[in-house]
């Protein structure tokens, strides 16, 4: 059976401290340790942009960043992998103060031992697989893998902002399975779970990458769509999701079919509140609902778009 092998990215600027840490490292009998080096900072994020590291130990004081800064820059583009931090002892504020904004752990150059660091690394983990574990079930629909209703208006908060920004619009999609009710009652929740998680996968697949799809509750979901010049130009997008939404879905032995009504809204046009967005594009939504068919409409107007 082969021994375990952790990635550590090394973030720091002196050779010897490089050279000391992988010789700790080196003497730990049941784990491997894999360690990559850089010596500033720039390096680090441009590695983790192409690399994802078990863990990162970082010294807080390189040639292009210093003390806090460092790590704040680094965790505010590298959240999900748990960062170790190392300084000098008259340093232990800033080490303490990086824990506080998100740090796993601090370690004092000149007290390090092999033991210490791999427990430090061991933990560090650890936690983190702990965290992101919590933070998935409070943002995530488990079911589909979507983001929740929380996390979507948080995204949808935050791409108001960027609309203010570059004078932009931001469309908002909210989305209602036709049909989707009598598969449940005559086949049973597992069989229209089945349906519900191809739905998401199907969704992710016909938006961009900056775009956000989520499961907003039951069978309802939500499209966040950034930087939209024309209202018009979602038009395409709406046909587009109810034609794959219409596609039959093979479950077990089973065929099914179903449909989408789809309402949308704007920003700013059609409000400056999350809620009031979504409400509206709620109500855009039951006129297309009240005909059974697969179709969209926009707030502002009363004509719906059958597909």
């Amino acid at each position: 059976m082969s021994e375990p092998v952790t990635h550590v990215l090394l973030i720091e600027d002196n050779p010897i401290d490089i050279l000391l840490l992988r010789e700790l490292l080196a003497k730990r009998k049941k784990t491997v340790y894999f360690v990559e080096a850089v010596n500033n900072l720039k390096s680090g994020i441009s590695f983790l942009q192409k690399e994802k590291p078990d863990v990162i130990l970082l010294d807080l004081y390189l040639p292009d960043s210093q003390g806090i800064n460092t790590f704040d820059s680094l965790y505010a583009q590298m959240r999900d992998i748990p960062i170790i931090v190392s300084t000098a002892l008259e340093d232990e504020n800033a080490a303490l103060l990086a824990v506080n904004n998100g740090a796993q752990d601090y370690l004092l150059k000149g007290t390090i031992t092999s033991a210490l660091l791999s427990r430090s690394i061991k933990y560090a983990i650890e936690r983190k697989k702990a965290e992101n574990k919590i933070t998935y079930l409070a943002l995530y629909d488990t079911l589909t893998d979507l983001p929740n209703r929380r996390l979507f208006f948080d995204r949808l908060s935050q791409a108001f902002s960027r609309a203010h920004r570059y004078k932009t619009k931001v469309g908002m999609m909210f989305i209602d399975l036709n049909k989707f009710k009598a598969i449940n009652d005559n086949y049973g929740h597992e069989m229209g779970d089945k349906v519900l998680q191809a739905v998401g996968s199907r969704l992710k697949d016909a938006i961009r990458e900056t775009d956000t799809a989520a499961r907003l509750g039951g069978d309802e979901f939500g499209i966040i769509l950034q930087d939209i010049k024309q209202e018009s130009d979602t038009k395409a997008i709406a046909a587009k999701i109810i034609n794959i939404i219409k596609k039959d879905y093979k479950v077990k032995a089973n065929t099914f079919n179903i449909g989408a009504s789809i309402g949308v809204s704007f920003y700013p046009t059609d409000g400056n509140d999350e809620n009031d967005l979504l409400s509206r594009a709620d109500k855009a939504m039951y006129r297309v609902k009240k005909s059974g068919k697969n179709g969209y409409c926009f707030c502002s107007s009363e004509a719906v778009t059958y597909i």
